[in-house]
């Protein structure tokens, strides 16, 4: 049959051959370029390929780098981005399978804050290399088959590997000419342990950095946590001494006027989505792990300004799961002193609305009296509060022995809760930070503890006492070991 004539509308028709060139030039576009390598090889059809304002200068950057490479010259870089803003999916995941087929007798580091995090990009990473749209790209590079598990993977009849670690794993006879550190702190308490944190950059520093090559790429790619942190103190070092490396750094804050609608990635979340997490992070949080200017942390940590005082309980919610936390004065030191401490009891609850945590308090009690005559009032309490309020206590190493003892007393009655104390109380109370920040703690405006109790929330945590504090903290541990934060915090 014959092929219709076509309309005469002056555009020439598109030959097979004319066909046969564009996907040649796409093809090598995405060999030269790695945006253009993210798009041709994507492959998760549940989740279209979304490119950002950062995703374009962090691929362009990865251009000049490879390009430094070709001639000789070493680069680092420091890539600082949000969370859930795509940075692992461009550099961890994708760039090790690009590098390697640009370069497949060289090798490749991956590191992280733990090794299952790193070598799930490595699987990733090599996963790709099997696919056809890399095989298009790349026709000579193929996994050795006898080496190509998740955490160390090589190239068939070449030199080139990847090899997966832990920062503080174990980088024993390994090298490379591309470097890649992802997300080297693993949370809050880590970030704020002064012990951690040195820990962390002796790794970065005696492990991570003496295994590349002559002539490298090194990529540390994070969202900065602290101000002492691995990028602060490369920050420091290339302040101080002329011979460290010379870090090239880019920065791309959730919130700057130099975005157009004045949010950094407007094609996967809403304006709304960003001030949500400037509410659950609260203002030191949120100046850390999504604008990356950490700031030193001072006192008055817990924003009392924003509390909201109710005329009677009767106003909170009546769906709300109450506990009694308790923490124990056990010790004669800590009763004898000049300021004994106190033993606190608060009945409070932590309730979601609105994908936004509320603390609400009911009652607090505090008591400095020895253990029997405690131990007594705490089971009057425990049986005023009711049975269907869970009771815990903080459990610190000195009050193993007061658990013990409540645990007895209220045995067939109710369950006695021990609360791990393992981190110091600063980072305890970090969940907290939020919630008064936001304005979303409740407590009744007539009671007659109130006072006391918002003179040491303000004081905190710089003032003589924290056992109310601690309270709340234990509280919230309480609440979050049962499940209930696991939708708000998603990063």
């Amino acid at each position: 049959m014959a092929r219709p004539a076509a309309a005469n509308t002056g555009v020439k028709d598109i030959t097979d051959d004319d066909l046969w060139k564009l996907l040649y030039l796409r093809r090598l576009a995405a060999v030269d370029h790695h945006l253009n390598f993210m798009a041709y090889t994507w492959t998760n059809q549940s989740r279209p390929f979304v490119v950002g304002y950062h995703t374009r200068q962090i691929c362009a950057c990865i251009d000049y780098a490879i390009e430094q490479f070709r001639k000789g010259k070493s680069t680092y870089w420091v890539i600082t981005v949000p969370f859930r803003h795509g940075k692992s999916e461009i550099i961890s995941r994708k760039l090790p399978a690009h590098f390697l087929g640009l370069f497949p007798d060289n090798n490749v580091i991956l590191c992280g804050h733990t090794t299952d995090l790193t070598e799930g990009f490595s699987k990733t990473a090599r996963n790709l290399i099997r696919t056809k749209a890399y095989r298009e790209l790349f026709p000579h590079v193929e996994l050795d088959p006898g080496s190509s598990s998740g955490a160390h993977w090589k190239i068939k009849d070449h030199e080139g590997e990847c090899f997966s670690s832990g920062l503080m794993g174990s980088l024993s006879g390994q090298g490379y000419h591309l470097g890649l550190l992802d997300d080297y702190c693993r949370n809050r308490a880590d970030a704020e342990s002064p012990t951690m944190r040195e820990k962390m950059w002796d790794a970065f520093t005696n492990d991570f950095m003496t295994r590349g090559a002559e002539v490298s790429i090194t990529i540390v790619l994070a969202t900065p946590w602290h101000v002492d942190d691995i990028i602060g103190r490369i920050k420091q070092n290339q302040k101080v001494d002329p011979e460290f490396p010379k870090f090239n750094f880019l920065k791309f804050p959730a919130l700057s006027d130099r975005y157009e609608g004045g949010t950094l990635f407007p094609e996967r979340f809403s304006k709304k989505w960003y001030t949500q997490r400037r509410a659950i992070l609260g203002e030191y949080g949120f100046h850390s792990l999504m604008q990356l200017d950490p700031k030193k942390r001072g006192g008055n940590m817990l924003n009392t300004e924003c509390v909201i005082r109710h005329d009677s309980v009767s106003e909170y919610p009546k769906n709300l799961r109450w506990h009694r936390i308790w923490d124990l004065a056990h010790t004669a030191k800590q009763r004898a002193k000049q300021d004994p401490d106190w033993t606190s009891g608060t009945l409070l609850a932590f309730h979601v609305q609105d994908n936004m945590i509320h603390l609400y308090i009911k009652d607090v009690v505090r008591m400095r009296e020895n253990a029997p005559q405690r131990d007594e009032r705490i089971r009057l309490i425990a049986k005023q509060d009711g049975p269907y309020t869970k009771i815990g206590v903080g459990g610190s190493v000195d009050a193993k022995d007061g658990i013990a003892t409540l645990r007895a007393i209220l045995k067939s009655k109710r369950i006695v809760y021990s609360i791990p104390e393992n981190k110091d109380k600063v980072v305890r109370a970090t969940p907290l930070e939020p919630i008064f920040q936001a304005g979303n703690v409740h407590v009744p405006m007539k009671a007659p503890w109130l006072k006391d109790w918002l003179e040491e929330i303000e004081a905190f945590p710089l003032g003589s006492h924290d056992d109310q504090v601690d309270n709340l903290s234990s509280g919230y541990a309480l609440w979050d070991s049962q499940g209930n934060t696991d939708a708000l915090y998603d990063y």
